[in-house]
This record gives C-alpha cells, sequence and structure tokens, in this order.
C-alpha cells in the first residue's frame, strides 16, 4: 500500500481516488482551489495554486485530478510545479485496465477502467487512456494528452503534444496528428492533420 495524495477536486479527481482505493493505496486527501467537501470520503487539504504552502502536508506521492476537456489546460504545469517541489507523480493504472508488456507511461499519466494500451506504444507525460479507450500497438502520443471514453488508436498513431481525442473518435492506421488539436467526438481521422485547430466530422474536417 502506498499513500497518495490528489490534485483537483471535481469528476476525474474522484475516478482517480476510486482507482487508487481499488488498488489498495491510501489517498490522504486532495488539494484544490475550492473546498469541495469530502471527496469519495477523502478530506480537503489546501489549495493547489498555493503548492509550496501545502508541500510540507503531502505524502510523496500525487495523482493528478485535474480533468482535461480542451487543448489548453493546467495540467502539465501542475505536474511540473509539484515535481519542482520533490513531489513524484506515478503512472496509475486502474484494476480494469490492460496495458502490455513493452509499452512507456510518462509521469502522471493514467490508464482507467476498459483502457487498452498495446505493446510497443510511447506515452508522454499527463495523459489520460480513458474509459474503454483504445491505443494500438507502436503508437507515440506526446505530453497532456486525453483520449476520452471509446477513443480508438489504431497502430503506428502519432499525436503531438497537449491534443483532446473527444469520446468515440477514430484514427486510423499510422496517421499523425499534430501539436495541439482537438479531435470532435465520433469523428474519424484518415488523413495526416499538420495545422492545429478543431476537426469533427467522417472524415475529419478542419473547423476552427
Amino acid at each position: 500500500m502506498k499513500e497518495f495524495c490528489v490534485v483537483g477536486g471535481g469528476g476525474h479527481a474522484r475516478v482517480l481516488v476510486q482507482a487508487l482505493h481499488r488498488l489498495g493505496h491510501r489517498v490522504r486527501g486532495y488539494v484544490s482551489l475550492r473546498d469541495e467537501g469530502p471527496v469519495m470520503g477523502v478530506p480537503y487539504l489546501g489549495r493547489d495554486g498555493d503548492v509550496s504552502e501545502v508541500v510540507a502536508t503531502l505524502p510523496g506521492l500525487v495523482a493528478l485530478g485535474v480533468g482535461k476537456i480542451a487543448i489548453v489546460t493546467p495540467r502539465l504545469a501542475i505536474l511540473e510545479a509539484y515535481q519542482a517541489q520533490g513531489l513524484q507523480f506515478p503512472v496509475i493504472q486502474s484494476s480494469g485496465a490492460i496495458v502490455h508488456e513493452g509499452v512507456s507511461l510518462g509521469a502522471g499519466s493514467v490508464v482507467l477502467d476498459g483502457a487498452v494500451v498495446v505493446t510497443g506504444s510511447r506515452l508522454g507525460r499527463a495523459c489520460i487512456v480513458n474509459t474503454n479507450a483504445t491505443v494500438d500497438h507502436d503508437c507515440r502520443l506526446g505530453d497532456d494528452i486525453h483520449l476520452a471514453p471509446g477513443a480508438t488508436l489504431s497502430g503506428g498513431v502519432e499525436i503531438g503534444d497537449r491534443c483532446m481525442v473527444g469520446t468515440g473518435a477514430s484514427l486510423i492506421h499510422a496517421v499523425s496528428v499534430c501539436a495541439d488539436c482537438l479531435i470532435g467526438a465520433g469523428a474519424t481521422v484518415v488523413h495526416d492533420i499538420v495545422t492545429p485547430g478543431t476537426y469533427v466530422g467522417t472524415p475529419a474536417r478542419r473547423i476552427a
């Protein structure tokens, strides 16, 4: 059993508290911009904006419970701020997830229930592989990427930093997506994407 603190007090934080409890770990508390009351029975410890002030009260292991529904989020900055204070962000693999041998996951990344990450894939820091998302063999993902529930990456896909892949979106074999893209829910990416922006539809097209 290990002892964690969770950064964030919303829905994604609750998911991580549940995952950590099911893995047999203890969650001492959470930090957030505001007190949300007990989160899955876990107490509030202080503001996450005041890292230097709360760090002395935290265990050495941290789970990044701030979600991502847009391209630009504070997730990676939060991770780096806490790491600068000596805290660690282990990879969290939910008990209901499947991660093959030969997979690399960066600090602060999580793989949630029903998700599958297949051999040869490499994911950066602060990534979320959400419920029932699939990353097939030999994919390459940058930092701060969210694969929403049910998203599917075929083999050999490459995705740049800070991307958001929406619920049920599909990326066919070996396509690449540049940094700073949002792939809308249910979209199908069949060609490389080289311009940042928001893409929707089948085949996916840029709308913003």
